[in-house]
């Protein structure tokens, strides 16, 4: 059987993507405010619903890590509000009253972008001032560097109705984005500090491992629609860069990261960075089409939206 390949573009072609209709923070915050309590309760069931918050706590509690979405709330929401359920008793478990939130620095500046196209040529990054690790707490390189980063936002929304809905005191939350890892998460301004918060807390991270269609460069041709051939190409590319992160081979998943638009180049990196060798498992995955994300509305267009739960290897 042959492989199934990859968004199968040049890097020419990449670079002619579908421009953004709007800032997708705007977007994602105007879905969340048009929501319903019965709605936000509804999705928060949704999650329980699906059954995998138990197994994943257990992992959380144990000292590992999950990975997940953060495409619309109102198409992925369920998957969202599960690794809510999933922290919040975790937190029970453990005993810690603290969630260390990895979220992904999408480029949404041109002086990201340009840092970014650096970091894929090789170019040598040691005095870049958005390689790092970073917050709102944080000293930041530029005022703007942050103000539009959105992927931890769903997961914040929907753990406060959580904890309101079952009236209790909401853990503490610390947001920590990487960037610009490049194969030595070891070297970045503030690893060391990030070692000591995924110690005392329960850590869980974001990341939409993978991409597809016309949006991301794709010919027509080449974009397969949101049929049973689409999950086979999700599982399988996803499966992939799994197995290297949890080899952890570095390179070849920042490589893989950028073949398949997956944006969890650097949060990967630095996962298996603090867990160490582990086991991954996808419990859930998911099709969500975001084409009217992008001028045109280009069909085909979509994210692979999971829920992946991240063991520690014990020896």
């Amino acid at each position: 059987m042959q492989p199934i390949l990859p968004n199968a573009v040049n890097s020419q072609v990449r670079e002619r993507r579908y421009a953004q209709k709007a800032n997708a923070l705007e977007k994602y915050a105007l879905d969340r405010d048009s929501l319903s309590i019965e709605r936000i309760y509804a999705i928060l069931d949704h999650g329980l619903a699906l059954g995998y918050h138990t197994k994943i706590a257990d992992t959380l509690a144990d000292g590992g890590c999950a990975f997940f979405p953060h495409a619309h709330i109102t198409r992925c929401g369920e998957q969202i509000a599960a690794a809510v359920h999933a922290s919040l008793l975790a937190c029970q478990r453990s005993g810690k009253n603290q969630i260390l939130l990895i979220g992904v620095l999408h480029a949404l500046t041109d002086t990201h972008r340009e840092a970014l196209k650096r970091e894929k040529r090789g170019e040598d990054l040691t005095r870049e001032p958005c390689r790092g690790i970073f917050s709102l707490d944080l000293p930041l390189p530029n005022d703007d560097f942050l103000s539009k980063e959105y992927s931890l936002d769903h997961f914040i929304f929907l753990l406060r109705h959580a904890v309101n809905r079952q009236g209790i005191e909401s853990p503490k939350i610390v947001t920590r984005y990487p960037n610009l890892v490049r194969g030595h998460p070891e070297t970045l301004v503030g690893i060391k500090e990030l070692q000591q918060l995924a110690n005392e807390s329960i850590m869980i991270a974001t990341s939409d491992l993978y991409h597809h269609g016309r949006a991301f460069g794709a010919s027509l041709e080449n974009s397969v629609p949101l049929t049973p051939k689409a999950y086979e190409l999700a599982q399988q590319n996803i499966e992939k860069g799994l197995g290297l992160l949890a080899r952890g081979d570095l390179m070849a998943w920042r490589q893989h990261s950028y073949d398949t638009d997956s944006d969890s180049a650097d949060v990967g990196q630095v996962v298996r960075r603090l867990l160490g060798p582990l086991e991954e498992h996808i419990h859930h995955l998911k099709i969500v089409d975001i084409s009217d994300m992008f001028e045109g509305d280009p069909q085909p267009s979509w994210a692979a939206c999971s829920l992946v739960e991240l063991r520690k290897l014990r020896a």
